[in-house]
């Protein structure tokens, strides 16, 4: 008889403390399941205790990588029709899935969402001139919600939290007139945001994921 190993939910259960191991005896005969579960608590761990700073730090991926990303994600969206359905625990399933544990570094995480971070440890600096008020003509595309590229779950995180406050509907005109954000430029991280729709903006965080579960030279 084949032996049937944890499904990606009762290891994020497990991992989460939500689900005592005693309650998985599975777990304590297969070394398959326990280092699976290990290396999950693991990257839990690494993405808990990574600091604003360290997100700061992660380089901004170059135009040529936005151009040909922006037309994967709608290629993926048009293929899928509709969105993907998930279940509860969203995109962590997701990401365990697909190999997610082996993306230990996951600094590479937030450079896609260097702009959030940066306008977050603007606003957070001593002497900080506050940020214009939108108008009221600002485009409607031009205002996004870059909590929507965090992992699903990720909330918990207090520095997560702050920023995905600081930077909830930001719009991006205001953010640029201010200069908060980089310089932009043809095809950049905020010309793509801005202009993808909801579903595809699921599909985005998605394949982010996927990119990162790959393994890095």
């Amino acid at each position: 008889m084949r032996m049937k190993h944890l499904d990606p939910e009762a290891l994020i259960d497990l991992a989460d403390g939500v689900r005592a191991e005693a309650d998985a005896p599975h777990l304590s005969t297969c070394g398959a399941c326990q280092r699976q579960l290990a290396e999950l608590r693991a990257s839990l761990s690494t993405l808990s205790t990574m600091s604003a700073a360290e997100a700061a730090d992660a380089p901004e991926p170059s135009p040529l990588f936005w151009d040909h990303f922006s037309a994967r994600v709608r290629e993926a969206v048009a293929a899928e029709g509709a969105p993907r359905r998930r279940g509860r625990y969203g995109l962590f399933g997701e990401w365990h899935r697909s190999g997610w544990s082996s993306a230990a570094p996951l600094a590479g995480a937030f450079a896609t969402i260097a702009v959030a971070v940066a306008l977050g440890s603007y606003v957070m600096a001593p002497g900080a001139a506050d940020p214009p008020p939108v108008s009221e003509s600002a485009s409607a595309g031009s205002v996004i919600d870059l909590t929507s590229l965090l992992p699903l779950g990720a909330g918990d995180d207090p520095t997560l939290s702050l920023v995905a406050d600081l930077t909830a509907e930001l719009d991006l005109d205001a953010a640029s007139e201010a200069g908060l954000t980089a310089p932009a430029h043809a095809g950049g991280a905020n010309d793509v945001v801005s202009t993808l729709t909801d579903d595809e903006r699921r599909e985005l965080q998605r394949l982010l994921l996927e990119e990162l579960a790959k393994p890095r030279a």
